[in-house]
This record gives C-alpha cells, structure tokens and sequence, in this order.
C-alpha cells in the first residue's frame, strides 16, 4: 500500500522528478568542477589503472551481464583499488582532496537535495500545496545543511559495509563461486542498503514534519520506521533489488534512466512511511485524501508516552 501511495505521489509530482535531477547535475557538475582542479593527475593515474587491470575489455559489449559478469565486477573492483593505491601512492593531499569532494562534499549536496524535497512533499501531502524548489530550497538552507553534514557522517560505516561486501565478492576465487556471484552481488547489496534505510528513512520526515532538533528527528524517525519495519525493508530491498538488476542488465547507460526515478521515489516513499507510521492524514492528489490508523491504534500500550 505505502510503495503504491508513493508511485501515485510520484506521478502527481512529476515535475520534483526533473527539479531534482536539475539540481543533481548542478550538484556532480560543481563537484566535477573541483575535482577538475587536479584533473591532469587524476585523468592520468586513472588510465594507468585502466590499462593495469585491462578494464576495457569490460565495456566492449557496453553491458556486465553474461557468462563473464564475475570477471568484470573483479576487473571494475582492481580498477578501484589500483586507482586509489596509485593516487595515494603519487600525492597523498591530492588524493585526501578526491576523496573529501567525491565521499563527503557531493552526499552532502546531495542530501540537501533530498531535505528539499521532502519539504516539497510534506507541503503537498498536508495542504495540497505546491512549492518551487528554489524557493524551498533558500528558506530550508540552514536547517539542510546540518541534516546533511550530520547524515553523510553517519552513513559512513553502513557505506563502507556494502563497499567491502561488495570487494569481498570480487576477492573470491572459485570456479564454482563464479555462477552464484551474480545473484551475490545483486542480493547482499541490496539487503544492506534496505538495512541500512532502517536507520535512516525516517531521519529526513521527522525533521520536516517537526522541525526538531537533528538528534531529537533521528530519534522519532527510528520510532516512526519501526512501527512499520517489516514494510519499510521489504520495500527499499525490491526497490535496490530491482534497480541493481536492471543497472546490469542495461549496462552504465540505464543510470541515466534509473537515478532521476529512484532518488525521488525514494524520498517520497519515506514521506509515505513517515505520515502512515505517524497516523497522519495526507493528500494523494487533488481529490484524495489517505486516513491512516492513528498512533494510539497501532502502538503498544508501553509506547503510549511517545505519542507526539
């Protein structure tokens, strides 16, 4: 039910698709853009690795899926490593500087992006009531920026999980290993990152919905997620499930199709979460209004003296 609401969501706010995405672009172009400083370095240790790990082969086909898919998440990861090795190995402040504006300066533009948008979306569900993302993206500056700077820290041990269990993957060598890794490398990922959404999709809402303090609006956003907890994993892990699937199947390209859907998506998926878990009334479109149950119908007798 929540995941259909959020499609519906989706398709009656199309135009946030394309805004987020504008501000996507301009996100990756300003980061590109500080990155392109050194980009002589960068472009040239990359070809190194490049032609070290023998990564062309990778992209002859323009897709990873086949008989090789093994070899080629085992090509795109000693990419990665030789990469980062030879970087660090060349200068090391130049490869701290790539590191900070790739991991930690584009999440945070991108989070901003999302905390907009569920302001976007918490006008919409409660009022019916449109919004333009600059506007909303000035007025919730302050408040974006220390979601943001906050969230991207937190999220760093759950990253760095679902990246070393996706390199441990490509580290196992086994003949037999090499027809399950495709299926691994679709579903262990994806089971992270819906566990991972567990302790985060509801981080975002609280914050819009009860302009608290951050710490206080991660506390009511895990209270929110798992009153629904088995609809919130279940969700994202076909949500990821799905998306990884069709990223290999479809190659590099199908990011281009796949990312301007599932960020919103998402966001808005959390929203539904969020006012269904809060039993909190909210829009659909113009002429529908969803009724959740209430908190004091769903709660538990000894979780009565949360009720906000």
């Amino acid at each position: 039910m929540m995941f259909r609401n959020s499609a519906r969501l989706l398709f009656t706010n199309f135009d946030k698709m394309w805004k987020l995405l504008v501000y996507h672009i301009l996100s990756i172009g300003l980061t590109f853009g500080f990155i392109a400083i050194f980009y002589k370095d960068y472009l040239s240790i990359a070809q190194y690795a490049y032609n070290e790990t023998g990564l062309a082969s990778v992209f002859q086909s323009g897709t990873i899926i086949g008989s090789g898919i093994a070899k080629a998440l085992t090509l795109i990861a000693d990419f990665v490593i030789v990469f980062f090795k030879q970087l660090f190995a060349t200068n090391i402040w130049k490869g701290i500087y790539f590191v900070f504006m790739s991991f930690y300066f584009l999440p945070v533009l991108l989070n901003i992006g999302k905390y907009v948008t569920c302001e976007m979306m918490y006008g919409y569900m409660s009022s019916c009531r449109k919004q333009s993302f600059t506007g909303t993206f000035l007025k919730t500056l302050g408040s974006s920026i220390v979601y943001s700077i906050i969230k991207v820290i937190y999220s760093l041990p759950f990253n760095a999980l679902i990246v070393l269990s996706m390199w441990g993957l490509t580290r196992v060598d086994n003949p037999i290993f090499d027809y399950i890794m495709p299926f691994a490398f679709v579903i262990l990922p994806a089971l992270l990152m819906a566990f991972k959404a567990l302790f985060n999709a509801g981080w975002a809402p609280a914050k819009v919905v009860y302009n608290h303090n951050i710490f206080s609006s991660f506390t009511i956003g895990i209270r929110a997620v798992f009153r629904k907890v088995a609809a919130v994993f279940s969700t994202t892990f076909i949500f990821y499930l799905l998306a990884i699937v069709i990223s290999m199947i479809l190659g590099a390209y199908s990011i281009i199709i796949i990312l301007p859907i599932m960020s919103p998506m998402i966001y808005i998926f959390e929203m539904v979460m969020f006012f269904s878990s809060q039993g909190m009334r909210y829009y659909i479109d113009a002429d529908n209004i969803i009724s959740p149950k209430k908190l004091e119908e769903i709660d538990k007798i000894e979780d009565a003296k949360y009720l906000l």
